[in-house]
């Protein structure tokens, strides 16, 4: 599985792969994210993104 982020500011996407991908919402000190988690060979890693920079998130499924 793969997944795009499309940020402002960024003509490339930031691309996420593993065995499989959750995208979340997550608030903090009232801020809106997007939580990314990634599992890959059984080990996960998380990246919170701000919401109001995303432009497009785009899955693909391989």
């Amino acid at each position: 599985m793969e997944v795009h982020i499309y940020l402002k500011g960024n003509k490339e996407a930031f691309i996420y792969k593993g065995d499989r991908i959750d995208i979340l919402d997550f608030v903090m000190n009232n801020v809106k994210y997007k939580q990314i988690r990634y599992f890959r060979k059984g080990l996960s890693k998380s990246e919170l993104v701000e919401e109001k920079s995303i432009i497009k998130i785009v899955k693909i499924d391989s």
